[in-house]
């Protein structure tokens, strides 16, 4: 398979978008003759969604806290550049009182998870659902990570 049909079917794919196929097809085109492309069979996916959002809802049963985080699909790719950082913004104290509860975010796939989003191919929307006691206000946390 040539290189043109590669590009073609990661923009079909949704592994890229159809602007950064075109610079790719353009860089090609510099580096050497570029073969005609005679027929694309194009396929459609009807198991593919299209998200618009990643939400973020934490709530308290006391209603102590009520936080609503609505990201843009789009700005997925930036933060999806950061994954490898996630962890590392999380506090010392914090990550080991997640883990002692059974939570355990080196195992999580941030990566693949945003990657899964972008091309639509996520098999649950919901990504984090977590619920946990805080002894401090006598409530239940709960934490809610999910696409729509």
């Amino acid at each position: 398979m040539n290189e043109q049909l590669k590009i073609l079917e990661m923009i079909q794919n949704g592994q890229i978008t159809a602007a950064e196929g075109m610079e790719l097809l353009e860089a090609l085109k510099g580096s050497k003759e570029i073969e005609p492309v005679h027929s694309i069979e194009v396929i459609q996916h009807s198991n593919k969604r299209s998200y618009k959002y990643l939400k973020i809802k934490v709530t308290a049963d006391n209603n102590s806290v009520n936080v609503n985080v609505n990201v843009p699909i789009r700005l997925l790719t930036t933060i999806g550049e950061m994954t490898g950082k996630i962890i590392t913004v999380i506090p010392n104290d914090a990550r080991k009182e997640m883990e002692a509860k059974g939570v355990d975010l080196t195992s999580i796939d941030f990566g693949k998870i945003i990657e899964d989003i972008l091309s639509g191919t996520l098999d649950d929307p919901n990504i984090v659902d977590v619920e946990a006691w805080d002894d401090e206000h006598n409530t239940m946390v709960k934490v809610k990570i999910y696409v729509d």
